[in-house]
């Protein structure tokens, strides 16, 4: 930890109480007037990944458990979803937002985009998996 007075936490990990992300551990966020929901672009950086997220309902009362890493400063490598529609990726791969929250390979050039993460799973993963990422600075391609 830092001596400096003006550190607010040792990292970028935050509750979230107030919304139902339950089915998305593992898939990428934004924002809206602080709300989290489920990354909706390929071409618009995400802000965030869903760590883990429960729902609970005691006596007709449902409540939200949700961990949200920001991206670009979490402490290190964590899982994501790997798309549906994927290819298979191998270590060091560089991996792009899809418009359900998931990643999937780089297309490369040609191709609007928004590069974020690399794969640093030494098994590699294969479509739909969960696989383990680095995130990176976005880089918007086209």
């Amino acid at each position: 930890m830092s001596d400096s007075t003006l550190q607010a936490k040792g990292n970028a990990i935050y509750p979230e109480t107030a919304t139902d992300l339950s089915a998305a551990i593992g898939k990428l966020v934004t924002f809206t007037a602080g709300a989290p929901a489920v990354n909706a672009s390929a071409t618009v950086p995400a802000t965030g990944i869903v760590l883990d997220a429960r729902k609970r309902t005691v006596a007709s009362v449902t409540t939200y458990d949700n961990t949200i890493g920001i991206l670009g400063a979490l402490p290190g490598p964590v899982r994501a979803v790997l798309s549906a529609s994927s290819a298979a990726v191998n270590f060091g791969d560089k991996l792009q937002q899809a418009a359900d929250g998931t990643l999937t390979k780089d297309l490369g050039a040609g191709n609007a985009r928004v590069t974020v993460a690399i794969c640093t799973d030494l098994n590699g993963a294969i479509a739909g998996d969960l696989c383990e990422v680095s995130f990176i600075t976005p880089v918007i391609g086209s």
